[in-house]
């Protein structure tokens, strides 16, 4: 008798195969974003070049055949996925497990040495903020909810660099520091899940259109990184 588990979309119980159910995430880095030391950094917007990558993600997102979408409640990302969403009729579900790690409570121009060395020290925080363990551990059980609520199904999830670069460690802890420095504004990574186990899809790649899109996330306009 062949096994089924069950797939929930709003409410709409669907089967799926089992044994490998496969679920496909694509973690989504916000396009470049304008920070400014007057603003909280959850409503930092997008830079006017960041609004014009958000609107040449439609074509790109819409081939994934993404069908649903959660994003970090942060501003920046929730503009990234506007164009795209109200493009293909989905809702963009906020999720607070998502959002960027809090590197400190005051504004900080210059965190290149706290960058570096969150990635030798996992434990290592300002006062006031985060550490790579911390935020590690809350976007990992981010994921995990989802794909567990979610089995089967193609997910895009708006995070941030710091955020993806550490739940990429988790996924595979070969990935650090140069891999992260590497994550542009925006990225797009895909990680599959399967038995249990999520692995990084290396051979992805967004295309030549997108390609176009990705700036170097030290380009940010006001940020030394």
């Amino acid at each position: 008798m062949r096994q089924i588990c069950a797939i929930r979309w709003c409410g709409e119980t669907r089967p799926a195969r089992k044994p490998g159910c496969l679920t496909t995430i694509y973690l989504i880095r916000h396009a470049q974003s304008l920070p400014h030391p007057e603003q909280a950094e959850p409503d930092w917007p997008l830079s006017a070049r960041g609004e014009a990558q958000a609107r040449g993600l439609i074509p790109v997102l819409r081939a994934l055949g993404i069908q649903r979408l959660q994003c970090s409640p942060y501003r920046r990302c929730r503009d990234t996925l506007a164009p795209f969403a109200d493009d293909a009729g989905l809702a963009v579900i906020p999720d607070e497990g998502l959002r960027e790690r809090r590197i400190a409570p005051v504004w900080m121009r210059d965190f290149r040495e706290v960058w570096r060395r969150s990635w030798k020290d996992f434990s290592y925080a300002l006062e006031g903020g985060e550490s790579s363990w911390t935020c590690r551990a809350r976007i990992a059980a981010a994921v995990e909810a989802t794909v567990a609520r979610h089995t089967g199904g193609i997910i895009g999830l708006g995070s941030h660099g710091n955020a993806i670069g550490l739940f990429m460690n988790y996924v595979d802890p070969a990935f650090g520091l140069q891999e992260a420095t590497r994550i542009r504004t925006p990225e797009i990574l895909k990680v599959v899940h399967r038995g249990g186990k999520f692995t990084w899809d290396r051979t992805f790649s967004a295309g030549p259109e997108f390609e176009e899109l990705a700036t170097d996330f030290r380009a940010t306009p006001g940020v030394i990184a």
